[in-house]
């Protein structure tokens, strides 16, 4: 008879698949004694067969019999082959279509006759239960866990497992995070970098560069940085939700951690507003270039304008004199742009030196002037909002305390956040125009233009888009017309609007 060998276990923490070669060789040693013909040896290792785990191998077993290709499975017992009743009805179906057999190292399984098929379901059902007490009994040990503040998973960035006095790891409920501080340093260096605006992809790259490996010693990448600089870990706090089959659901819950924190729960709280807005511009895969892409307008249309790159364009020559020579080739020059790239437009083509030079100046002086106030921030309006925004939390912890006690139904919860969450966010959003703008305050008064030359582009691009946040700054650039040589030759910045609100940034 033609049989598969199915070997399973649930958990290998040592990666080194010891439990599945101890059944892998009792099945053998039953085959044998059998004088079955073994097919395959099917090995799923590290792999759970309950909460509706997907098995790919298994499922392609079960092909295998369908297809006629084996007649038998063996297993070392039937919780190696299944926990689960439905999938124990499955193997009855093709027992009963196919005549498959399932023999056990622990004794032979039964899946034709009433009395065997009863006893399955009852191994299976215990099965069942048991996985079902194990769940229960664990997730109560992880909240219990949780509320005590201690840690649970791999080493997170900035913090160490602690020793004992033989440089063994403690382990159990000996274990503590003790802060690495080199790595520490990093996630204080990527906090402050991230709210004085600096761009992930920026971060990531110089964390490369200077060899700054992650907690697997490989590389940095975007979305890496940004999962690490997210964590509670950081700021002194355990995150609890429930995780079950295969994914976390229901509230989240912090608790104080039993470790020491590397940045405090405002500074986090502030990164994870600033990594979570969804109007946040999204970070680029290359370094910037021009320094008003995406930033000025255009005058025709009202959309952004883009910088093109400068290049030549060779004209081959075509004229053939009386003496049979040919006229030269002409190269043409044109030098950086920025233009209307959009479809129904394109009315807007200009030199990008003359447009970089008059906005660089203009918003330079304005910076001198006016950088202070713009910068500076509102301390009466933070007071105000800040308040506000303490007490739309409290009434949210009033209305959970009387939904937790059953004093409100809830739809009456639902509705009191639906109406208070709005207001929350509005709060925070005055809140964050009020508070001064980090990494910003050297663009103020008489060193703002030493600050400008010493910028990079991204920079400089944030100090413009502060601005229009600031003081409503656009830069609109108005199609010139016929006659452009002309005029742009008597005034280079014709047709370049920079304002304010209610005033022309230049004055």
């Amino acid at each position: 008879m033609k049989a598969a060998i199915y070997v399973r276990i649930s958990k290998d923490s040592e990666k080194k698949g010891l439990g599945v070669d101890r059944q892998r060789k009792d099945c053998l040693a039953l085959a044998e004694r059998l004088g079955w013909e073994i097919v395959e040896t099917i090995v799923e290792n590290d792999q759970k067969a309950s909460d509706g785990a997907l098995r790919p191998k298994y499922q392609r077993m079960l092909g295998m019999a369908a297809t006629r290709q084996i007649e038998a499975i063996i297993g070392w017992d039937l919780d190696r082959v299944t926990r689960t009743p439905s999938e124990a009805e499955e193997l009855f179906e093709y027992a009963k279509a196919m005549g498959l057999q399932l023999k056990s190292h622990n004794g032979d399984l039964d899946l034709i006759t009433p009395q065997g098929k009863l006893t399955t379901r009852v191994r299976t059902a215990v099965s069942a239960f048991e996985i079902e007490q194990i769940q229960a009994r664990l997730r109560s040990e992880t909240l219990q866990r949780a509320q005590s503040g201690r840690y649970n998973g791999p080493r997170p960035f900035g913090y160490d497992f602690a020793t004992d006095d033989h440089g063994r790891i403690l382990t159990g409920s000996r274990q503590e995070l003790v802060i690495c501080e080199p790595e520490a340093e990093a996630i204080r260096e990527a906090v402050s970098r991230v709210l004085d605006g600096e761009a992930l992809w920026s971060i990531t790259k110089d964390f490369n560069q200077r060899g700054i490996a992650t907690t697997t010693g490989g590389q940095w990448h975007t979305q890496t940085l940004r999962r690490m600089l997210m964590r509670w870990t950081h700021a002194g706090y355990r995150k609890h939700q429930r995780y079950e089959k295969g994914r976390f659901v229901g509230k989240e819950s912090l608790y104080e951690a039993a470790w020491p924190a590397i940045i405090d729960r405002d500074t986090h709280e502030r990164v994870l507003a600033l990594l979570t807005d969804p109007t946040r511009r999204k970070s680029r895969s290359t370094e910037a270039k021009y320094l008003l892409t995406s930033i000025a307008l255009c005058g025709a249309c009202g959309r952004y304008l883009v910088g093109t790159t400068s290049y030549e364009y060779t004209i081959k020559g075509t004229y053939v004199r009386k003496d049979g020579t040919r006229s030269p080739d002409k190269v043409r020059m044109y030098p950086e742009t920025y233009k209307c790239p959009h479809a129904g437009c394109h009315a807007v083509t200009r030199r990008m030196d003359a447009v970089d030079e008059l906005v660089e100046a203009t918003v330079v002086a304005f910076l001198e002037r006016e950088g202070v106030e713009a910068f500076g921030g509102d301390p009466a309006a933070v007071v105000a909002a800040q308040a506000r925004f303490e007490a739309i939390e409290a009434k949210l912890a009033l209305l959970t305390d009387q939904w937790v006690g059953d004093k409100i139904t809830d739809a009456q919860y639902e509705r009191g956040t639906a109406l208070l969450r709005p207001e929350l966010e509005s709060e925070k959003a005055r809140l964050r125009q009020a508070l001064p703008v980090d990494g910003l305050r050297e663009f103020t008064g008489t060193g703002a233009g030493a600050a400008w030359k010493r910028a990079d582009v991204v920079t400089k691009k944030r100090v413009l888009r502060a601005l229009g946040d600031m003081v409503g700054l656009t830069i609109t650039i108005a199609p010139v017309g016929a006659g452009a040589s002309s005029r742009l030759d008597a005034d280079r910045y014709a047709g370049i609007r920079i304002e304010t609100v209610g005033r022309d940034a230049g004055q």
